[in-house]
């Protein structure tokens, strides 16, 4: 009987752990659903750009290298600070849009478009490199590519949640309530997003140097 009763009592410690989880779970969800719609804008954007990449060429991504720095034939030759300063330029020209547009009331409806396309660029190249290589393309894009776009597209993710939420206290009128110290708080939140774009510019270029000479194309 002692037994049974152990038993009994260790079953509803595990489904009660299980279900704190489960709610855990849920109330994350809730407190970060904007982060999660905009994570999903971008695989929208993602998977445009594997689509559209069947139809595209090389050139499509020489063309798009100064805003996606897909060049990915690039990387192999040009010297390690450019391959940094390419990557990092990328991720800064997408963060400057979000910035600014966090400054505007329009920037709410703007930024989630700015996301999206960085998506497609991040899409195109990889849908490419599966259409023209195969295997290898998609070795190339997992050994050398997603790392440092991961990283890369976390701080895109950051800036437009950021920008978002500025624009929308903007529409409010509530950062005049705030004076300069919100837009201080504001700057130094993109200042650190910044840091977070240079850390995959940084994780690009370690890939690039230990796994890029393993491919050819």
């Amino acid at each position: 009987m002692g037994v049974v009763i152990v038993g009994g009592r260790r079953r509803q410690r595990h489904h009660a752990t299980a279900r704190e989880y489960g709610g855990a779970m849920l109330r994350a969800a809730r407190e970060n659903r904007a982060m999660i719609w905009l994570s999903l804008v971008l695989l929208a954007g993602m998977a445009l750009g594997a689509v559209y990449a069947r139809s595209a060429g090389y050139e499509t991504l020489e063309r798009l290298d100064f805003l996606f720095a897909g060049n990915f034939k690039s990387r192999t030759t040009q010297p390690f600070l450019m391959v940094f300063s390419a990557s990092f330029a990328s991720s800064f020209c997408f963060i400057l849009a979000c910035f600014l547009g966090g400054l505007s009331i329009w920037g709410a409806f703007f930024i989630p478009a700015v996301l999206a396309f960085r998506g497609f660029g991040l899409g195109l190249t990889s849908g490419y490199l599966y259409a023209a290589y195969g295997w290898k393309g998609v070795l190339y894009n997992l050994a050398v590519v997603l790392p440092g776009a991961f990283v890369c597209c976390l701080s895109i993710l950051a800036a437009s949640a950021e920008g978002i939420r500025f624009s929308r206290l903007v529409a409010s009128g509530k950062t005049h309530a705030g004076g300069k110290s919100g837009i201080r708080s504001y700057i130094l939140r993109f200042g650190a997003v910044l840091a977070i774009a240079c850390a995959g510019a940084l994780l690009d270029l370690l890939f690039s140097v230990c796994f890029g000479g393993l491919f050819s194309f």
